[in-house]
């Protein structure tokens, strides 16, 4: 296990009922469906304000997994019990970046990082800017000399209404972790397609930063953050597909033609075997390493981020295609989980690149 990322604290039921209220939660809020009226949003594009009060002060999701000795609850059973919910229903609050992507990193960077992962944990949001112009996490595009940052990174998720957020930066020593505020960066917003996930374009220029790691150290944090992330989204991935895996069943076994519900049509039966196939495999793979120690963490990671990837993009594929013509307008949600999909796989790196650092990981 990466960090000191504990596997859970509740017990079967309890993460039963975790998953339950969230999911009530975000459904009585109206999503997905919902996620529609986020494409005309001018303030704070892609995120329900008002829903992520009720997640994180009423059900308390924006500690999970953050440390105990900053408001923090649960392991990483709960954060992959959340996020599946969350992907499942689509729910457009930022608790992949701020709790997970964010959280994650600072809570390996010691006493510096309390005050911000308490934050956290409260229900401001932050966001990580981590990644390249590509959007994979590799060589950090910041450049910090002392407490002053300057660089531009692209496709920061809720980059434009986080209160801080977390940087990568080359120094003397390495890559090394930094906080900055952000009245003292310039986000500016993205057209993104998935209308629950927004991203910016974040600038530093000589910004006022807080150093938080020393040594080359920032390296390591970086990377358990991301692993966490990546399982995280995965998740969320998984939860998107078994929904839209579930809506398919329920449509074929009414849509008739020629007399016959379609879903007695042999070819249709066999790709809905291949599309559970896709989903109970990436279940498995997330039970694995939620419920057993790993000692390669990072490999388990981006095994999980690549194929679910591959899965969520394959069944909702699906999903449109044997919803015949109504799976392509508007009023279904087909296409909202469409976009999700697309953005998850790109997010932190697609498949492709998550199978180079495979191979790079395992010496291959």
């Amino acid at each position: 296990m990466s960090g000191d990322l504990a596997l859970s604290s509740l017990d079967p039921s309890e993460l039963t009922e975790l998953r339950t209220t969230v999911r009530a939660a975000v459904s009585e809020s109206g999503y997905p469906a919902r996620a529609r009226e986020l494409e005309a949003q001018s303030q704070s594009p892609g995120l329900d304000s008002e829903l992520w009060r009720l997640l994180a002060d009423d059900i308390g999701i924006a500690g999970v997994g953050l440390p105990e000795s900053a408001g923090g609850l649960g392991g990483l059973a709960e954060i992959l019990a959340v996020a599946e919910e969350l992907g499942a229903t689509l729910a457009p609050v930022p608790f992949l970046v701020s709790t997970v992507l964010a959280g994650q990193i600072l809570a390996v960077c010691g006493d510096p990082a309390r005050p911000y992962l308490e934050r956290i944990a409260a229900g401001e949001i932050a966001t990580a800017a981590i990644t390249d112009s590509a959007g994979r996490v590799s060589e950090p595009e910041c450049v910090a000399d002392g407490t002053a940052l300057s660089g531009t990174v692209r496709f920061v998720a809720y980059g434009a209404s986080a209160s801080f957020i977390v940087v990568s930066a080359i120094t003397a020593d390495g890559t090394e972790l930094f906080v900055v505020e952000s009245a003292d960066a310039s986000a500016t917003q993205l057209d993104s397609l998935d209308f629950t996930r927004p991203s910016a374009t974040v600038s530093f220029v000589s910004a006022t930063a807080v150093r938080l790691t020393f040594d080359g150290s920032g390296a390591e944090a970086l990377r358990h953050g991301l692993d966490v992330a990546l399982l995280a989204t995965a998740a969320d991935q998984l939860g998107g597909a078994q929904r839209c895996f579930d809506m398919t069943l329920e449509y074929i076994k009414f849509r008739r033609q020629f007399n016959r519900e379609i879903g007695s049509f042999q070819a249709i039966k066999h790709r809905m075997a291949d599309a559970l196939m896709l989903v109970e495999m990436a279940r498995s793979g997330l039970d694995r390493v939620t419920w057993t120690p790993s000692e390669q963490f990072s490999v388990d990671a981006a095994v999980n981020k690549a194929w679910c990837s591959d899965a969520y993009n394959a069944v909702v594929a699906e999903t449109v295609q044997l919803h015949g013509g109504v799976g392509f307008t508007w009023e279904h949600d087909a296409h909202l989980y469409f976009r999700r999909a697309r953005f998850d796989a790109a997010f932190l790196g697609d498949a492709s690149f998550h199978r180079g650092r495979i191979a790079a990981l395992l010496d291959w």
